[in-house]
């Protein structure tokens, strides 16, 4: 999948799409928490190794 900066925009979601939505939403919160809590050194490393 591509990244673009255009708006998807979806008139008439259904109850799993936007279920879905929300899930990534809560998946994206979770590792942003993730990489603020991780130390400058930690960072590096794990940029390093993957």
């Amino acid at each position: 999948m591509a990244y673009t900066k255009e708006t998807l925009v979806v008139s008439n979601p259904s109850e799993k799409v936007l279920k879905a939505v929300e899930e990534l939403r809560k998946y994206k919160l979770t590792q942003l928490q993730k990489l603020r809590s991780m130390k400058p050194e930690d960072f590096s490393r794990r940029v390093i190794l993957a």
